[in-house]
């Protein structure tokens, strides 16, 4: 089998028509693999891309994955699961008993001269809009060591990037928001993920002052379990 390894590039309006995008080209652009670590280690595989890079114009309309009701499969996500994960995952660093991490611990986490690291950023679009350095790190060298999951087993963060940029527009200072993913789930993970960050995005740029701008998005593990084959097919149509 020939893999084509030039990136998967997706310019869309909205999350959902970036999701679209991305889940009709996966089979002619995917390649299968099996799962050695990390989640599903051993149980499933794989179909993914060698490396994904999405656009997307007006990330804060049409969030949410549009399934016609006569497929019979439900969407992957939805507002409210939105909203409770940009308030839980990304806003609350208060962990569970069971959780060795989560996002909101690190964009949160606190810094060495005071204040969070996302209290940090905001400060530093406030008074350097046009900086380079309004960066949310959320991976670190430790997580090889320390971050498990609830299978008991060895998997750091997916997302291990947050990092902020302004744009001036004429008379308009515009945010933007790019992030890496070292993994990620496209059925399900790719909404839900990217409609958390773009609630973020807008908290971001309200407390900053400035106006809500368009999304950027990267990965070189995108890819789609065994399992959602069958949903995947169901969705794009194809046998």
């Amino acid at each position: 089998m020939q893999i084509n390894l030039q990136p998967l590039v997706i310019c869309a309006k909205t999350i959902s028509d970036a999701w679209f995008q991305i889940i009709y080209h996966i089979f002619e652009r995917g390649y299968l693999q099996p799962i050695q670590r990390g989640s599903f280690e051993k149980e499933q595989i794989r179909y993914q891309l060698p490396s994904l890079v999405v656009f997307i114009e007006r990330p804060w309309e049409d969030m949410v994955p549009e399934i016609p009701p006569h497929l019979g499969i439900p969407s992957p996500t939805n507002l409210e699961y939105i909203q409770d994960y940009f308030a839980e995952y990304l806003m609350n660093p208060e962990l569970a008993p069971n959780e060795t991490y989560r996002y909101s611990s690190r964009i949160h986490y606190p810094m060495p001269k005071g204040g969070t690291q996302l209290e940090r950023v905001i400060q530093m679009l406030k008074e350097t809009p046009l900086t380079n350095q309004a960066v949310i790190e959320v991976g670190t060298p430790e997580d090889h060591d320390i971050c498990y999951g609830k299978d008991g087993k060895l998997d750091p963060p997916c997302l291990r990037i947050i990092d902020f940029k302004v744009i001036p527009i004429e008379d308009k200072l515009i945010l933007t928001v790019s992030v890496y993913f070292r993994s990620w789930d496209l059925w399900a993970g790719f909404p839900t993920n990217l409609g958390g960050i773009e609630l973020l995005k807008q908290y971001v740029a309200m407390e900053a002052g400035l106006e809500n701008g368009p999304m950027y998005a990267y990965s070189a593990g995108a890819h789609i379990y065994g399992y959602q084959l069958d949903l995947v097919k169901t969705r794009i149509f194809k046998k």
